[in-house]
């Protein structure tokens, strides 16, 4: 499978990324940045304090290996977060698939005709192509109840369930 051009957000980064599921994106995406993004991304300041996230060191190590492109969008959105808007910019520019996890601009992005995928869809997608068993997605969204809205994981859960009955994993 060839990787599809994604343009990131922060809320997917930092979700993928406290589940442990972003080592899996780049089978699946060539994932693309804007310097908004990283900027929420990396949000500590090195002059002032030499804390550093564990989704921002992630970041930066996958920056620093080569598998994060920095794409700028030639005409930036005003709606939503600075990260929001630009990554929105991106994938509709481009039309590439948006890679974000925050239910209102995601909704926006769908009516605009932009693919997205919010990560209960990509734990999702991973289970379907194989990747992770059952019970893996199952508690990856479970783990995703706290930061991600109700109706993604609903949906996500759903999805699963029955590609899992119909494979019979849910003997």
């Amino acid at each position: 499978m060839t990787p599809l051009d994604a343009s990131l957000d922060t809320s997917f980064w930092n979700i993928a990324a406290q589940i442990g599921v972003v080592p899996y994106l780049f089978s699946f995406f060539r994932v693309h940045y804007c310097t908004a993004v990283k900027q929420e991304i990396v949000t500590t300041d090195p002059g002032e304090t030499s804390l550093i996230y564990p989704q921002a060191m992630l970041f930066r190590l996958l920056q620093e290996d080569g598998r994060l492109y920095l794409m700028e969008p030639d005409k930036p959105l005003n709606l939503f977060g600075t990260g929001e808007a630009h990554a929105m910019a991106v994938a509709r520019e481009r039309s590439w698939t948006l890679l974000i996890n925050d239910v209102r601009p995601l909704q926006f992005a769908q009516a605009a005709g932009i693919n997205c995928v919010a990560v209960p869809d990509f734990c999702v997608l991973l289970y379907s192509q194989r990747r992770i068993t059952y019970s893996a997605v199952a508690g990856y969204l479970r783990r995703l109840a706290p930061t991600t809205s109700p109706a993604l994981i609903d949906q996500a859960r759903r999805l699963a369930n029955a590609l899992a009955d119909e494979r019979g994993d849910m003997k």
